[in-house]
C-alpha cells in the first residue's frame, strides 16, 4: 500500500469558538481539529494545513510579520512557527511546558514569542523566533493564564491574565542575556474595593497591653508560599473579580474584562487597578434567544445594558473599546470620558467567545461558541455579516449521499443534520430534527438519509435538494436508542440495531413506503453493522457484532451472520413467521458465531471474510465464515498490526479491495486485501480528544471522510497517487462508474417519489392531553365493568389501545391480539356465558349459606372457585406483610443500634452517672457531675507530669539548700496592727487571691501546681493544663461525694415516708375517711435507670402476641388454675384455725371495736310493754354495753386522729429538714461551679497563650523562610550583577571600537580621492554625507503595505523606528539606490569615481546603522545592569526589613514570655478602678498590696494636715508683707512722677512758633488762610491735567490714521510682491534654461574661491577635531594599562 500514494487533507470543517486571528489583511485563521484553517474573508476561499503535531493546543498569529504559531497536544509539547502564505516553517520552540500551553503571543515588531504553561510549572517562557532558542522564563506562582499579549507600542512589556491573576512582565535585555520581571497587580473584589469587609474585630495578640501583629497566615498556621497570598476571607459571597480578556492601550495601560461584567483599567507604571465599569446590581443575564428577537440597536443603549458575562472578550479600536459576551451583542464603549458610554451595539445572536481585528483595523472577526464567525466591516456602518455558520457540536456519524461522489451528510449529537460538498466543503443545507441523534446512514439508491435517535425513532430525510432537507417520515422502530444503521450497497434494505433484543430490516426504497419487513431476535446490544452484496441484485450479507456482556460496553463477543435475498421485499411472507414477523433462520441462513476474543468492530467482504479489530493486542484479525449453520467459535486465520490505542471501527471500500480502520489514536489506516501488512496511515484527529469516531469513503474511494469523537470537526482526505496507485485507483473508479450506471434509472425514479412525499411534522398533541385521554378511557372501562356486573350482563374486555407513539413491535402485538379476538370470538362468547351462569349459581349458594345456622355455614373462601388466583393474592398479601415486617424489623434494628450507641457513649462509659436530687416542697433541683472514666493515656500523661513536677520541686529544694537562700521568717510587731502579709502567712503561690481560684478549698489542692508567676515556657503551660484538669476532676469528685450522701438520705426519707404512709393509710381506713396520701417518688431525672427499661404501663397500645407466645401463655394459665384448685383442697391447718380461733392467731383491739353487740331477739320481736323483767334487765344491760362500746370507739378515734397528725407532722419536719440540706448542697454546687469556672478560665488562658506562641512560631518560621529566600535571591542577583558588569564592559569596548571605525571612515573619505581636485572632493563629501529624505514615511510604507495609518482604525500611535529592526538598514539601502543613480553625478566627476563614492557611502551608512544599533543595545545593557543593581539594593533592603521584623518579633516574644497574664481573685472593695457597665477593664491598672495603699494614704493625710497649717501661717504673714510692699511702691511712683514733671518744665525750649502761638491770639483765621491756599493749588493742577489728556488723545488719533495708511500701503505692496514673485519665477525658469549656453563669469570664479576657502576652513576644523579624538584615544589606551581595583559586593 505504500506504493499507492499519500493521503492529503482536502478540507476540514468545524469551529468551537476558540480564538480566530487575522494573519493578513483579509485572511483569517483558526483551529479546526488537528488542522489550521485559513479563510479569505473577502473571497471566501479556504485553505487547510495539516499540523505536524498530534493535535493543536493553542494558537496565535501576527499579521504584521505574517507568522502563525501553535502548540501541540503531547508531553513536552513544542511550539511550531510558520510563515503565511506558504506555511513554511520558521522555527520550532521547545524546552518549555511539560504538559501543555494555555496561551501564546507573537511580538508585532520583533522576533519573539511568549507562551504560558499550565500544570505543573505555571510559567512564562520567551523564545527567539530566528533561532527557536529559549531565552528566559518566569514563574506565575501556580496561577493559570488564559491570555498573553505583547504591548503593541513596547515589545518589552507583556501582559498575562487569568481568572485569578493580572501580571505585567517586563523583558530586560543585555545583549544575549534576557530576564523576565513580573509585576503582579492585585485584583479588586466584585464591589470594586481591594479589601474584604471584616466580619470580626481585630484581636490583640498576647497581653492586651502588647500590640503584636503576626498576620492572618500565622494565625492560620500557614508557612510557605501560600502564606504570601493567603486571605482570611471565607465568605463565598465576597469574591474577587475573575478576568476573561484584556487589551493594551496606546499609553501602556491595560483594559481587562471580567466574568461579572466589570471593566478594569490597570496602570502598569504605577501598578494600580481601577474598576471603571460595574454592571447594575440585581440585573441578571438575558437569554440569548430573547435577545436574538430584538432588532439591532445603534447609539441608543446605555451603560445599563452591560450585564454579567457581557465582557467575555474585548478589543481596542480607534473609535472605542469593542466588547462581546454571552448575550451575543457586540458593543462599542467610549472609554475616554469619566463615564463609560455605549456608543453603538450590534446583535450577533449567539454567545461571543473571541474578537480579533484585521491588520489595518478595518474588519473585526467575531467568533461564537455556536460554531460561527461574523465579520464587522468598519466602513459599512451597522453591518455584521456571517463568514460561516456551521453550528458546533460533536458528530455522531458521516456518510456519502447518492451517487456517492458529490455530497456527504453528517449528524451532530444535538440533532443537526448537515450536507457538505465533497469537493470544496461548502455547507449546502441543514435541518434540525428536534431530538438527540445517535447514528446516521445514507442510501445509494436514492437521496435518502436515515437518522437514528436516542428515543428509538428512525428519521427519514429527503436530501434530493441539498439546500432544503426535509423529514418525510418518522418510524418508531426500537424501544431504546438506535445504535447502528446500515444500508446495503444497492440501497434496497435498511438494517437497524439497538439493545432491545431485535435487529430490524426495512425496505429502504421510497416507492415501497419504507415498510418494516421483519426482525430477528438477538441477545445483547448491537455493536456494529456491515453489509455486502456479492452480485447485482444478489442477496445482502449482513454481519452484526453483538455484545452480550453488560459490563463490557465497547466490545462485542458474538456476531450474527445472515443473508437477506432480494425477493424478501416482494414476498416477505415466505421469509418471516409469527405475529412478530421474525425471519426464518433457514430463509436467511442465520448463523450466530462467537469470537475467540472480543472485538471492537468488524466488516465483511464479498468472499465471506471478516476483518475485525480485536481487543487482544490491538490487532486486525481475519476470520472466515464457516459453512456449517451452527454456533461455533471463530478463530483468526491471520493477524495484522493494528492501531496504537484500543477501540475504533473498520469498514470495506465499495469495490471491496481496501480495508479502512480508525481508532481513538486519531489515525486512519488503509490496507489492500492482497497485502494487508502494508499500511498507509494518516493522522486525522487528536488522540487526546478520543481520536476518530466514524469514517466513510466515497464510492470511487478517492475521498475519505472522518469525524472526530469530541473535537467537533469533520475532515476530508484525498489521494496523491503514485503511478502504481493510479492503476489501482482506476479499478475503484471503474467500479464506482458501473455501480452508478446500474442504479441510475432506479435512483431517478426513487428520488422523484421521495421528492413528492409530504414533509413530516411533529403531532400537535401534547403528552398531558394524552394522559388525560388515557385516564378517561380507563375510567370508562371501569364503569362499564361495574355496570355489567350489576346488570348481570356479559362484559367483553376492550382491546388495549396504543399510546401516542407506539413502536412497530407494539403495533404487531396489538394486531395479533385483534386477530385472535376475531378468530375465537364465538368461543370467548360461549365461555363468558358459562362463566355468567356459574357466577349466578355461586351467588345463589352464597345467599342460601347466609340463612343457615352458624355451625352449618361455609367460609367465604369455600365459594372461591379460582383457587389459583386466591393463592396468588394470598401470596402477594403475605409477601407485602413480610416486606412490611422486614422494613419494621430493619427500622427497629436501626433504633436498637442507635440505642446501644447512645447507651454505650452516654451511660456505660460514664463512671459517675448523671442524676439529680429534687426538693420535697420546692422546685429546687441539684444535679451531680457526670464523669467519664479517664483513659489509660490520660492517666499515664498525668503520672508523667506528676513525676516530672516532683523531680522539679526536689531539684529546686536541693538548689536552695546548696545556695542557702531559704526564706527567713517574717518579723512580727509586738503590739499594734498586725502586718497583712504576716497575717496571711502563705506564699503568693498558695494564696487564693494570687493563685487565681479557690480550688484548694473545694478538693482541688495540689502542691505540684505551678505558680502563675512561673509559667514562662510552653512545656510548663502544658503541664499546668494537665494538673488543672486533674484538679477539676478532684473538685467534681469531692462534690459528688456530698451529692451521694444527700442522695442516699433522700432515698431513706422516701422509704420512711412510705412506712409512715402505710400507717396513715391504716388509720384512714379505721377512721373511714378519704384523704389523699402524699407519697413522693423518684422520677427519671433522679433515677435515670428508669429510662433504660420500659414498663408495661407505659405501652399504650395492645401488645401483639404471636401464635407461639399465645400457646405459651395458655399453658401457663392452665398450670396456674390447676395450682389454685389443688390449694382449694382439704387444708387441715386452715380448717383448725377457723374452728378454734376464728381464723386469726391474735385478737386486735380495733378488730374488736369494729364488732357490734348482738341485739337481743325480743327487742325486735316484742313490743316494749310485753317485755318481762328479765328482758327489761337484759335490755338495760344491752344499752349499757352499746354506750360503753361507743365511748370506746370515740376514744379510739381520737387516738387515731392524734397519731395521724403526729405522723403528718413528722413527715413535714423531716422533709423540710431535708430541703434545708439540699439548699446547702445547692449553695455548695454554686460555689463549686464558680471554682470549676475559675479553673477552666485558667486552662483557657493557658491554651490561648499556647496558641499565641504557636502563631509566633509560625510567623518566625515564615520570616526565616523569607530571609532564606532573599539570601538565595541575593546570591543570584549578585552573580547577575557581576555577569552584567562584565558583559557591559566587554560590549562597551566593542562599541568604542565601532564608533572609532565609523569616524575613521568619515575622516578617511578624502584620502580615497587623492587625484581629484579638492573642490570636487568637497562636492563628493557633501554627497557622501547626504541621506535619503522622507525616510520615516518610506520605511513605514515598506514595512506594511496598505492604507496610511491615519486612515486606519489602529488605536496605537506610529511606532518609533529602531535601528535594531531588521528592515531598517535594508530600507535605507533601497532608498540610496535613487541617490546612486548617474543623474546625480556632479560635473567633472568620472563614473568610476562616482561608483567608488557610492560604495563608500553605503559602507558609511551600514556603519552608522551598526553604531546606532549597538548604541541602543548598550543603552539597554546599561538599563539591565542598573535594574540588577536596583534589584540587589531592593533585596538588601527587604532583607534588612525582614531582619528588623524578625528582631521585633523576638522582642515581642520576649515581652510576651516575661510579661505574664495572671488570674486574680479579689474581694469586694479591693478593686479601686472605675467600672464599666458590664465588665471591668484592667488594661491600665497596677496590682499593689493593700498595706502599701493604706500606709501611703496615712502618710498623705498627715502631710496634708501639716501643709495646711503651714499654708495658713504663711498666708497671714505674706498678707502683711504685701501691704507694706504696696505702700512702698506707691510712694516711689509718686516721687518719680513729680521729678519727671519738674525736669520737663526745666528743659522746655521756647521756639519762634511757640512764641508766635503764645503771642497771637487769633489762631482760627490763620488756619482758614492756609486752607484757601491749598484749594487754589489743587484747582490749578486739575486744569493742567485736563490739558495733557486732550493732547494725548490728539496724538492717539493721529497715530491711528497713520496705521490705516500703512496698512493700505502694505496691501498694495503684497499684491505687487505676488506679481514680482511670478516675474522672478518666470525669469529664473528662463535663466535656468539658458544657463548651459552662457559662459562662466567672474562671479562663478569668486564663488568657487569662497567655497574652496570654506572647505579649507572645514577641513582644518575636522583635522583639529580628529587630533582631539586621537589624543582622547591615546589617553584612554594609556588608562587601560592602569590596574583597576574594583570592590565587588556580595
Amino acid at each position: 500500500m505504500e506504493s499507492l500514494g499519500q493521503l492529503l487533507v482536502k478540507w476540514a470543517q468545524g469551529y468551537d469558538g476558540s480564538s480566530a486571528y487575522f494573519i493578513s489583511k483579509d485572511v483569517l485563521c483558526h483551529i479546526c481539529g488537528c488542522n489550521l484553517k485559513f479563510i479569505n474573508v473577502t473571497t471566501g476561499q479556504e485553505q487547510v494545513y495539516r499540523a505536524e503535531a498530534d493535535g493543536i493546543g493553542t494558537l496565535s498569529a501576527c499579521s504584521a510579520q505574517g507568522l502563525v504559531a501553535f502548540s501541540e497536544l503531547s508531553l513536552n509539547p513544542k511550539i511550531f512557527v510558520h510563515f503565511f502564505p506558504g506555511f513554511t516553517k520558521k522555527a520550532i520552540c521547545s524546552g518549555g511546558a511539560r504538559l501543555e500551553y494555555s496561551a501564546l503571543a507573537i511580538s508585532e515588531t520583533h522576533p519573539y514569542i511568549v507562551g504560558c504553561s499550565t500544570l505543573p510549572e505555571f510559567s512564562v517562557y520567551l523564545w527567539d523566533l530566528n533561532t527557536g532558542a529559549l531565552l528566559t522564563s518566569g514563574s506565575m506562582s501556580g496561577l493559570e493564564a488564559t491570555q498573553v499579549t505583547f504591548n503593541p507600542t513596547d515589545w518589552h512589556k507583556i501582559c498575562v491574565t487569568g481568572p485569578e491573576q493580572l501580571g505585567v512582565w517586563t523583558i530586560e535585555q543585555a545583549d544575549k542575556l534576557y530576564k523576565l520581571t513580573c509585576s503582579d497587580l492585585k485584583l479588586p473584589f466584585e464591589n470594586g474595593s481591594f479589601s474584604a469587609p471584616s466580619t470580626e474585630p481585630e484581636r490583640p495578640v498576647g497581653n492586651p497591653s502588647l500590640d503584636i501583629s503576626v498576620g492572618d497566615a500565622a494565625i492560620a498556621g500557614i508557612v510557605g508560599k501560600m502564606a504570601e497570598t493567603f486571605e482570611s476571607t471565607f465568605d463565598d459571597s465576597i469574591r474577587r473579580v475573575q478576568l476573561t480578556s484584556h487589551c493594551w492601550t496606546p499609553t501602556g495601560d491595560v483594559y481587562c474584562g471580567c466574568t461579572g461584567g466589570q471593566l478594569l483599567k490597570a496602570d502598569t507604571e504605577n501598578q494600580t487597578v481601577n474598576m471603571i465599569l460595574r454592571p447594575t446590581d440585581g440585573m441578571g443575564m438575558q437569554d440569548s434567544d430573547n435577545r436574538a428577537a430584538e432588532a439591532i440597536t445603534k447609539a441608543a443603549p446605555t451603560v445599563h445594558d452591560i450585564r454579567e458575562g457581557s465582557l467575555q472578550c474585548i478589543a481596542l479600536h480607534h473609535d472605542g473599546l469593542y466588547v462581546g459576551g454571552e448575550d451575543g451583542v457586540v458593543r462599542c464603549l467610549d472609554v475616554t470620558g469619566a463615564t463609560i458610554q455605549v456608543m453603538e451595539s450590534f446583535l450577533v445572536g449567539s454567545p461571543i467567545s473571541s474578537l480579533s481585528w484585521s491588520l489595518y483595523y478595518n474588519k473585526l472577526a467575531i467568533g461564537s461558541t455556536k460554531g460561527s464567525i461574523h465579520i464587522h466591516d468598519i466602513a459599512k456602518a451597522s453591518s455584521i455579516e456571517p463568514l460561516f455558520e456551521i453550528h458546533f457540536g460533536n458528530f455522531v456519524g458521516i456518510d456519502v449521499i447518492s451517487p456517492g461522489t458529490i455530497h456527504c451528510v453528517s449528524a451532530r449529537e444535538d440533532g443537526r443534520v448537515q450536507i457538505w460538498t465533497i469537493e470544496d466543503s461548502q455547507l449546502c443545507g441543514s435541518c434540525m430534527i428536534g431530538s438527540p441523534v445517535s447514528c446516521i446512514a445514507s442510501s445509494l439508491s436514492s437521496s435518502l438519509v436515515a437518522v437514528g435517535s436516542l428515543s428509538g425513532h428512525l428519521y427519514l430525510i429527503d436530501a434530493s435538494n441539498p439546500e432544503r432537507l426535509r423529514v418525510v417520515q418518522r418510524i418508531h422502530v426500537h424501544r431504546s436508542a438506535i445504535l447502528e444503521l446500515s444500508f446495503d450497497q444497492e440501497g434496497r434494505f435498511l438494517f437497524s440495531g439497538s439493545d432491545d433484543g431485535h435487529l430490524f430490516v426495512l425496505d429502504a426504497r421510497p416507492s415501497n413506503g419504507f415498510k418494516i419487513l421483519g426482525q430477528t431476535p438477538i441477545e445483547g446490544l448491537v455493536n456494529s453493522l456491515s453489509t455486502v452484496t456479492e452480485s447485482k441484485h444478489g442477496p445482502v450479507k449482513l454481519l452484526a457484532t453483538i455484545n452480550t456482556r453488560p459490563t463490557q460496553q465497547d466490545t462485542a463477543d458474538k456476531c450474527l451472520y445472515m443473508k437477506v435475498p432480494d425477493q424478501a421485499c416482494s414476498n416477505i411472507t415466505d421469509y418471516v413467521a409469527g405475529p412478530k414477523c421474525e425471519f426464518k433462520d433457514d430463509a436467511i441462513n442465520r448463523m450466530s458465531l462467537t469470537f475467540d476474543h472480543p472485538v471492537y468492530s468488524a466488516a465483511i467482504s464479498t468472499s465471506g471474510v471478516i476483518y475485525a479489530l480485536s481487543s487482544d493486542g490491538r490487532k486486525l484479525n481475519k476470520y472466515n465464515i464457516p459453512n456449517m449453520k451452527s454456533d461455533q467459535e471463530l478463530a483468526p486465520e491471520e493477524s495484522y498490526q493494528g492501531h496504537e490505542l484500543s477501540g475504533g471501527s473498520v469498514i470495506m471500500s465499495h469495490h471491496q479491495r481496501w480495508i479502512i480502520s480508525s481508532s481513538p489514536d486519531g489515525r486512519i489506516s488503509i490496507r489492500d486485501v492482497d497485502s494487508p501488512d502494508q499500511v498507509v496511515t494518516m493522522p486525522a484527529h487528536s488522540y487526546q480528544l478520543f481520536g476518530t469516531y466514524q469514517l466513510c469513503l466515497s464510492i470511487d474511494a478517492l475521498s475519505i471522510l472522518s469525524c472526530g469523537a469530541q473535537d467537533g470537526t469533520v475532515a476530508c482526505f484525498s489521494w496523491n497517487f503514485t503511478p502504481a496507485g493510479q492503476t489501482k485507483a482506476a479499478r475503484s473508479i471503474e467500479s464506482a462508474r458501473s455501480h452508478k450506471a446500474m442504479l441510475q434509472a432506479g435512483r431517478k425514479r426513487e428520488n422523484e417519489i421521495l421528492a413528492a412525499m409530504q414533509e413530516w411534522k411533529l403531532p400537535s398533541i401534547r403528552p398531558s392531553e394524552l394522559d388525560v385521554t388515557e385516564k378517561k378511557n380507563q375510567e370508562k372501562a371501569r364503569q362499564a365493568l361495574e355496570t355489567a356486573l350489576e346488570a348481570d350482563e356479559l362484559y367483553t374486555t376492550p382491546t388495549p389501545n396504543l399510546g401516542m407513539d407506539p413502536t412497530w413491535m407494539d403495533m404487531k402485538e396489538l394486531e395479533a391480539i385483534r386477530e385472535e379476538d376475531l378468530e375465537y370470538s364465538e368461543v370467548k362468547t360461549g365461555l363468558r356465558s358459562e362463566i355468567r351462569e356459574l357466577r349466578r349459581t355461586i351467588q345463589s349458594m352464597m345467599k342460601t349459606n347466609v340463612g343457615l345456622p352458624e355451625i352449618e355455614q361455609l367460609g367465604q373462601h369455600e365459594f372461591n372457585l379460582d383457587t389459583e388466583e386466591q393463592q396468588r393474592l394470598q401470596e402477594e398479601g403475605d409477601k407485602q406483610v413480610q416486606q412490611v415486617r422486614e422494613e419494621m424489623e430493619l427500622e427497629d434494628l436501626s433504633k436498637l443500634y442507635l440505642r446501644d450507641v447512645i447507651l454505650k457513649e452516654c451511660w456505660e462509659s460514664m463512671k459517675v452517672k448523671g442524676r439529680s436530687i429534687k426538693a420535697f416542697h420546692s422546685v429546687m433541683e441539684v444535679s451531680n457531675y457526670p464523669m467519664r472514666e479517664r483513659t489509660q493515656a490520660e492517666l499515664e500523661e498525668l503520672a508523667f507530669v506528676t513525676k516530672l513536677r516532683e523531680i522539679e520541686k526536689a531539684e529546686i529544694d536541693a538548689r536552695k539548700e546548696i545556695l542557702d537562700i531559704q526564706k527567713q521568717p517574717a518579723e512580727k510587731e509586738g503590739t499594734g496592727e498586725v502586718d497583712e502579709e504576716s497575717e496571711e502567712g502563705v506564699e503568693a503561690g498558695d494564696n487564693p487571691s494570687t493563685s487565681g481560684s479557690l480550688g484548694a478549698q473545694y478538693g482541688g489542692e495540689n502542691h505540684l501546681l505551678y505558680s502563675q508567676f512561673e509559667l514562662n515556657t510552653a512545656p510548663q503551660k502544658r503541664n499546668q493544663i494537665i494538673l488543672v484538669q486533674d484538679a477539676v476532676h478532684r473538685i467534681k469528685q469531692s462534690f459528688n461525694k456530698s451529692f451521694d450522701e444527700v442522695y442516699r438520705q433522700r432515698e431513706q426519707e422516701i422509704a420512711r415516708i412510705g412506712d409512715k404512709n402505710q400507717r396513715i393509710a391504716k388509720i384512714l381506713e379505721d377512721l373511714k375517711t378519704t384523704e389523699n396520701i402524699w407519697q413522693p417518688q423518684m422520677d427519671s431525672e433522679e433515677k435515670p435507670e428508669k429510662l433504660l427499661t420500659v414498663d408495661d404501663s407505659e405501652v399504650k397500645v395492645e401488645k401483639f402476641i404471636t401464635a407461639e407466645q399465645q400457646a405459651k401463655l395458655d399453658a401457663e394459665a392452665v398450670a396456674e388454675e390447676e395450682r389454685k384448685l389443688s390449694e382449694k383442697g382439704d387444708n387441715v391447718r386452715d380448717r383448725a384455725l377457723t374452728m378454734m380461733m376464728g381464723g386469726v392467731l391474735e385478737i386486735k383491739k380495733e378488730d374488736e371495736l369494729k364488732k357490734d353487740i348482738a341485739v337481743p331477739a325480743f327487742i325486735a320481736g316484742k313490743p316494749q310493754d310485753d317485755w318481762t323483767e328479765e328482758e327489761q334487765k337484759t335490755a338495760k344491760e344491752y344499752e349499757q354495753m352499746v354506750k360503753e362500746l361507743n365511748d370506746e370507739r370515740e376514744k379510739y378515734r381520737k387516738t387515731l386522729d392524734a397519731e395521724l397528725k403526729k405522723l403528718q407532722t413528722i413527715i413535714a419536719d423531716t422533709t423540710s429538714h431535708f430541703d434545708d440540706k439540699l439548699l446547702n448542697l445547692f449553695e455548695k454546687k454554686i460555689k463549686t461551679e464558680m471554682v470549676i469556672f475559675q479553673e477552666e478560665l485558667k486552662m483557657l488562658r493557658l491554651n490561648r497563650s499556647l496558641l499565641i506562641e504557636e502563631e509566633l512560631d509560625s510567623r518566625e518560621q515564615e520570616l526565616n523562610r523569607q530571609l532564606e529566600v532573599q539570601k538565595s535571591l541575593k546570591v543570584d542577583i549578585s552573580h547577575s550583577v557581576v555577569n552584567a558588569k562584565k558583559i557591559v564592559d566587554e560590549f562597551r569596548d566593542v562599541y568604542d571600537i565601532q564608533v572609532a571605525e565609523d569616524k575613521i571612515l568619515d575622516k578617511g573619505f578624502k584620502k580615497e580621492f587623492p587625484d581629484i581636485h579638492p573642490i570636487l572632493v568637497d562636492q563628493l563629501y557633501k554627497l557622501f554625507k547626504r541621506r535619503p529624505r522622507g525616510l520615516r514615511k518610506d520605511l513605514q510604507g515598506s514595512m506594511s503595505e496598505g492604507p496610511q495609518r491615519s486612515m486606519t482604525g489602529n488605536p496605537y500611535d506610529e511606532r518609533p523606528l529602531s535601528a535594531r529592526q531588521p528592515c531598517t538598514t535594508e530600507s535605507l539601502l533601497r532608498a540610496l539606490d535613487e541617490l546612486d543613480s548617474e543623474t546625480h553625478i556632479p560635473e567633472g566627476i568620472e563614473p568610476p569615481t562616482w561608483k567608488h563614492m557610492c560604495e563608500l557611502r553605503r559602507d558609511k551608512l551600514i556603519s552608522e546603522q551598526e553604531v546606532k544599533a549597538e548604541a541602543l543595545t548598550l543603552a539597554d545593557m546599561n538599563a539591565f545592569l542598573q535594574n540588577r543593581q536596583d534589584e540587589d539594593t531592593a533585596v538588601k533592603n527587604k532583607m534588612d526589613g525582614i531582619l528588623a521584623a524578625l528582631n521585633r518579633l523576638r522582642e515581642d516574644r520576649m515581652r510576651f514570655t516575661c510579661n505574664l497574664e495572671i488570674q486574680l481573685v479579689l474581694k469586694q472593695g479591693q478593686v479601686e478602678v472605675e467600672s464599666d457597665d458590664f465588665i471591668q477593664v484592667f488594661d491600665d491598672c497596677v496590682l499593689l498590696h493593700r498595706s502599701v495603699i493604706e500606709d501611703l494614704n496615712a502618710s498623705i493625710r498627715q502631710l496634708g494636715d501639716q501643709k495646711l497649717s503651714k499654708m495658713v501661717e504663711s498666708k497671714d504673714f505674706r498678707k502683711g508683707i504685701h501691704i507694706l510692699e504696696w505702700e512702698y511702691k506707691k510712694m516711689i511712683m509718686e516721687i518719680e512722677d513729680l521729678l519727671n514733671k519738674l525736669k520737663e518744665i526745666q528743659m522746655l525750649k521756647v521756639s519762634r512758633d511757640l512764641q508766635e502761638y503764645l503771642n497771637d491770639g487769633d489762631q482760627e483765621s490763620k488756619r482758614q488762610q492756609e486752607m484757601m491756599t491749598l484749594e487754589q493749588t489743587l484747582e490749578t493742577q486739575k486744569k493742567h491735567h485736563k490739558k495733557h489728556v486732550e493732547d494725548r488723545k490728539k496724538t492717539y488719533n493721529k497715530l491711528r490714521k497713520q496705521i490705516r495708511v500703512k496698512e493700505e500701503e502694505n496691501s498694495h505692496m503684497d499684491e505687487e510682491l505676488k506679481e514680482m514673485n511670478v516675474c522672478v519665477a518666470e525669469r529664473k525658469h528662463v535663466d535656468d534654461s539658458n544657463a548651459s549656453a552662457r559662459s562662466n563669469t567672474g562671479a562663478e570664479k569668486r564663488m568657487q574661491n569662497i567655497v574652496q576657502r570654506r572647505k579649507l576652513v572645514d577641513l582644518a576644523k575636522a583635522q583639529a577635531q580628529e587630533i582631539a579624538v586621537l589624543r582622547a584615544e591615546v589617553e584612554r589606551l594609556r588608562m587601560r594599562t592602569f590596574p583597576a581595583l574594583v570592590q565587588v559586593e556580595h
